[in-house]
């Protein structure tokens, strides 16, 4: 039933104008100069900030704002280890791949292998499967809002997603990338805005932070820390930390962030943005999570668990839920959330279909296509944002039919493609014995053995059943029954039994029949038994185990063909940057016979300039 009055709606409405008057405010202001490159890429003279929060809500959907809260309600706070595991990860890309990066004269991040291996075949490899990733990643990103609107305000899903698709699709084709920017930090704003809105009131709700603290640990939601070295279980220290320090250069090595760094004026305004952005990364996490062991508080509080109730259906909706009942005699604050929802999906949305824009021109057409005039670039590029936006829409609706959490589908569906085109990528600029034999050996292995595992955790019931946390309190809860009349659970009608089975089916993680008895103490569950073992394997593990694979492989095979001279521009000398103090003697042996300027001696005797650089344009690869 729709609850949002007149004033919620208005403040829906008008942040999606603003949205979309953005995108028509820069279409107009650039229209007489602008090329493909400044489609694509900007005018190259973005300042800190508002790259930094494009850059922030690109990867920040509202996925996060629906999937972390309804995890850490399920599972507990410790999936914020994760983060910290992906500031390892930016602080290390930051200090090796980032300026490479920004130096290179390159619209797309994939034009990059055809300079490394000199070879068109891994550079479509790796772009189809990153645009296979990205719209699988729309598809998620335009359904999640879609099922909130259709608990607040009773609008149907389909409606939403057409709609929500088509104002995005105008101002990213109408605006270019510079719209994207702008539109970003006007989204970020909105989504800073909404997470603290909704904190402050629950935690007001519940009686205030000490009561909601308490009621957080006492829960045992508190869990940061869970050191349990086996592979299969859900989460732990080792899957989050130390498994997310590895998955983290996947963002380093998207099209979005390469973007971005190129959209900056200059090295060092690149190098300040990408720690803001990492900053600011923490920050809306750790107010996502937060949120989460908040609204377990206020339902504990309360005494009426949503999800045991059957008042939502999905755990992706328990926000959208909460909204309503926090907010219910508060007018506009629901409007606002609605509104920061949408946000958090439009700038995610914008964002890919910028990036699919620039890889499928870049990487798929140029490459094979004649010459083309700047003015039929700029048509293809937009004809591909539409293209790529109803693929979104298509996968959006094949998703609405799948169950189990969003967050976690993704994350499975997710890492055959993301593990390989990322180790790949890694392999190019941290193996400098790497070829383009070991790179296509090794990416095919990685994606077929991580992509039969995801298969087998979607589709196999063996696998190992995750245990969630207890539910909120139930002493007050009513509940609707099939002929429509009101129960309560104080008057018996319901055992504690009936309750955990409602839990359960409401928060299955993937399609499976398990059986929780009437107390958590008791529970059965049967360990998994052969290939099963595999398929449990936690879903925080594939990204990393797809990575490692592909540099495993791809390095030894590498070495069945004689060793190619390598570009020092390409590469980067891990061992002299992170390891420094080891004898000169050891770390030449891992430069693998690479002359770096500024480290070795180039052949002639002469020593390079520390900012010398050797022609990288896309026409490099084609000599």
């Amino acid at each position: 039933m729709a609850f949002l009055k007149w004033e919620d709606y208005t403040i829906f409405i008008v942040t999606l104008t603003l949205s979309f008057g953005i995108g028509l405010f820069y279409s107009c202001r650039s229209r007489k100069q602008k090329t493909t490159r400044q489609f694509i890429l900007g005018d190259g003279r973005m300042a800190t900030l508002p790259v930094a929060l494009s850059l922030l809500v690109t990867y920040e959907s509202g996925i996060i704002m629906l999937g972390i809260p309804a995890e850490v309600y399920l599972y507990g706070m410790q999936w914020y280890m994760s983060v910290l595991g992906f500031l390892v990860a930016n602080l290390l890309t930051y200090h090796l791949i980032l300026p490479s990066q920004w130096k290179l004269n390159i619209t797309s991040i994939f034009q990059y292998f055809e300079l490394r291996y000199n070879s068109r075949g891994i550079r479509l490899f790796v772009t189809i499967l990153s645009l296979l990733g990205m719209v699988n990643f729309l598809g998620n990103v335009v359904f999640v809002p879609a099922i909130t609107l259709e608990v607040i305000a009773d609008i149907s899903m389909e409606i939403s997603i057409i709609a929500l698709m088509g104002i995005v699709l105008l101002y990213t084709i109408i605006g270019g990338f510079t719209a994207v920017i702008w539109t970003d930090v006007f989204q970020a704003i909105l989504m800073f805005g909404g997470l603290f809105a909704i904190i402050i009131k629950g935690t007001i709700e519940v009686g205030g932070v000490a009561s909601t603290w308490s009621k957080i640990t006492e829960s045992g939601r508190f869990n940061m820390l869970d050191f349990n070295p086996d592979p299969t279980i859900r989460q732990s220290f080792w899957s989050l930390f130390v498994g997310s320090a590895i998955a983290g250069f996947r963002l380093q090595f998207s099209q979005a962030t390469f973007q971005r760094i190129k959209a900056s004026q200059s090295l060092s305004v690149a190098k300040r943005m990408f720690l803001t952005a990492s900053v600011l990364f923490i920050v809306m996490e750790a107010l996502a999570v937060l949120s989460g062991g908040v609204m377990f508080a206020y339902y504990d509080t309360l005494g009426c668990d949503p999800l045991v109730a059957k008042q939502v259906r999905n755990p992706n909706q328990l926000m959208a839920w909460w909204v309503r009942d926090i907010f219910h005699d508060t007018p506009c604050l629901p409007g606002l959330f609605l509104a920061a929802l949408y946000s958090a999906s439009l700038s995610t949305m914008s964002s890919l279909l910028s990036a699919s824009s620039a890889m499928f021109l870049e990487d798929i057409v140029k490459p094979y296509a004649k010459p083309m005039s700047e003015k039929t670039s700029i048509r293809l590029a937009r004809f591909s944002v539409f293209l790529f936006g109803g693929l979104g829409v298509l996968v959006a609706f094949v998703i609405s039919g799948m169950k189990g959490p969003i967050s976690q589908i993704l994350d499975v569906t997710a890492a055959c493609t993301k593990g390989s085109s990322t180790g790949i990528m890694m392999m190019g600029w941290l193996v400098p014995s790497s070829n383009a034999l070991g790179a296509i050996i090794g990416g095919t292995v990685s994606f077929l053995f991580v992509g039969w595992i995801a298969v087998g955790k979607i589709t196999s019931s063996g696998t190992r059943v995750n245990i969630k946390l207890d539910p909120a309190s139930t002493e007050n809860c009513r509940m609707f029954n099939e002929s429509g009349l009101i129960s309560d659970f104080g008057q018996n009608l319901f055992n504690e039994s009936e309750l955990m089975s409602a839990y359960d089916q409401n928060v299955s993680d993937i399609v499976r029949n398990s059986i929780i008895s009437t107390t958590q103490a008791s529970t059965f569950i049967s360990e998994p038994q052969g290939l099963d073992i595999l398929y449990s394997l936690s879903y925080k593990w594939l990204l990393p185990v797809g990575i490692l694979l592909v540099l495993i492989v791809g390095s030894i095979t590498s070495r069945l063909q004689a060793r190619q001279p390598v570009d020092p521009t390409l590469v980067v000398p891990v061992c002299d940057y992170l390891c420094c103090c080891l004898p000169e003697r050891v770390r030449r042996k891992f430069r693998c016979g690479v002359k770096y300027p500024g480290i070795d001696e180039i052949t002639d005797g002469v020593k390079a300039e520390p900012n010398e650089t050797i022609l990288l344009t896309e026409d490099r690869g084609k000599r």
